[in-house]
Order: C-alpha cells, then sequence, then structure tokens
C-alpha cells in the first residue's frame, strides 16, 4: 500500500481530532512510522490495524472512522495537485463513476504498484444508478463510500445517498453492489441527445475512415465474433477476424465476472 493513503489516515486523525490522538493510536497499533512517504509501499496491514485502533481511542465506529477518512482524501489530495484530475473527470456526477477505472489506470503512472479496485455502473436512470465495486483488498468499503460522497458534493453539487446492497467474495475477489442516488437528470438529457442524433441522420462515416481514425478499435457482434479491427492492430494481429473475442483477448478493465452482450 502507497504511503499516500497512510499519510491521508494521520492526517485526517491529526486535523480533526489533534496529533495527540495520532500518537496514542499509531503506538497503540505498533506503527513506528509518525509520517509517511507518499511514493513508498508499506505493509496493506498499517489500514486495518490502524483503523481499529482509531476506532476504539475515538469512541466510534469504524465504518464512521474510514467514511470520514475518505471525505477527508478528497481535500488531502489537493496538495498533490490531484484535485485538478478530479475536477476534470467529467461534467456530471456519472461522468466520475463512469471514468473511476480509467482514474485508477491514470494513477498507476505515478503508483505502479498500485493494486487499483475495479468499477462499473449499470441500471443508470434520473434518479442515480448501481455501481459494482470490485477488489482484492479488505476493509476498504468505507472509505470509498466517503470519497464517492464528497466528490459528489465537492465537485458536482450533488448529494449523493450510497447503500450497499449486495456483498460477495468470488475466489479472492470482493464484490460489492452499491445504490447510488442522486441527481442524474444528465442521464436523461444524454439519452435526448442521443435520439436527437439517430433522428437527424447525422452525417455517414466511410468504415476505411473509421478505421483509421481508431487504428487499435475491435468491432464484434453479440456472439463475440471479432468482425474487423484498426488498421494499426491489425499488423500486431492479423489472423484474429472471424475469432471469439475472449480466444484473443483477457478483459483486465473492468473486471466482469459475468461477460455477456448486455454487460
Amino acid at each position: 500500500m502507497y504511503g499516500l493513503i497512510l499519510e491521508n489516515l494521520s492526517q485526517y486523525i491529526i486535523v480533526v481530532y489533534g496529533e495527540e490522538k495520532w500518537e496514542e493510536i499509531r503506538k497503540l497499533a505498533k506503527v513506528e512510522h509518525a509520517t509517511f512517504s507518499t511514493h513508498k509501499v508499506y505493509p496493506d496491514s498499517y489500514i486495518p490495524k490502524l483503523a481499529g485502533k482509531a476506532s476504539k481511542v475515538l469512541k466510534i465506529s469504524e465504518k464512521e472512522f474510514l467514511e470520514g477518512m475518505g471525505v477527508f482524501f478528497v481535500s488531502f489530495v489537493g496538495q498533490y495537485g490531484y484535485d485538478r484530475v478530479l475536477s476534470v473527470l467529467g461534467r456530471h456526477m456519472r461522468d466520475f463513476l463512469n471514468g473511476l477505472d480509467n482514474l485508477h489506470e491514470y494513477l498507476k503512472f505515478s503508483y505502479s504498484r498500485m493494486k487499483a479496485p475495479s468499477f462499473f455502473c449499470e441500471n443508470e436512470s434520473a434518479t442515480g444508478l448501481t455501481l459494482h465495486y470490485r477488489t482484492n483488498r479488505r476493509g476498504f468499503l468505507w472509505y470509498t463510500v466517503g470519497q464517492i460522497k464528497e466528490v459528489g458534493r465537492h465537485f458536482y453539487k450533488t448529494d449523493v445517498q450510497i447503500d450497499v446492497i449486495k456483498e460477495e467474495t468470488v475466489m479472492n475477489t470482493l464484490h460489492i453492489n452499491m445504490k447510488l442516488t442522486f441527481d442524474n437528470s444528465a442521464f436523461k438529457l444524454e439519452e435526448k441527445h442521443e435520439t436527437a442524433k439517430i433522428d437527424r441522420a447525422m452525417m455517414p462515416i466511410q468504415a476505411y475512415l473509421f478505421l483509421d481514425i481508431f487504428p487499435f478499435c475491435v468491432v464484434f457482434d453479440e456472439k463475440f465474433v471479432i468482425k474487423t479491427i484498426g488498421n494499426s492492430l491489425q499488423n500486431v494481429l492479423p489472423k484474429c477476424v472471424g475469432k471469439k473475442l475472449l480466444d484473443i483477448f483477457d478483459i483486465s478493465r473492468p473486471i466482469i465476472s459475468d461477460f455477456t452482450w448486455r454487460t
């Protein structure tokens, strides 16, 4: 685990509860570091140990502590410039949620050993959506919930209600379904724009030009048979057209357990 998360934890305790509480908590947890280097890797066990001791010392539940830590994270990362990254992830809350995996892929340029979770959205409506959260780590659910709520408030001026509707472990992966309720009127606006595009019969584009613009694209049908590929990909994989998608590729992001046409 990178020190960025641990430094966020320590600063959250110091700012909200005082430095004396932080010293007490870290000593009880037998963590020798008073501060953490953001790009250094520390044991994964630090977070559950520190959260458990913080819950007892501060007399709050671990859920409350971790959610508060997640809320604090949004302002904390501002000193490292990551608030600028968060602020350009989309015009609406739905854009941010649909782009969470892309955000983590971007962060891997700075944190190459990061064990990033995976997210994807479904059942979207004008009042919210279902967010699938998959991770190989334990104990970060409420931290993630706090982050999402604060991003909604801070960047999109919207309150997000989050209800955990399902939690299961498949192999070593924790899969959590969350119902997010918020003002998602942008979804209806997007639907309206898409309908308008169809109604206006937008200017068609020739296939060869499309493949030039997107040289690494993969086009497949409902049976996952690859129909064509971009020009640059053709040079790398000249014999993949006509084969099944999953015979050629592995899907790493998002983590989808049942890869169907609908998902």
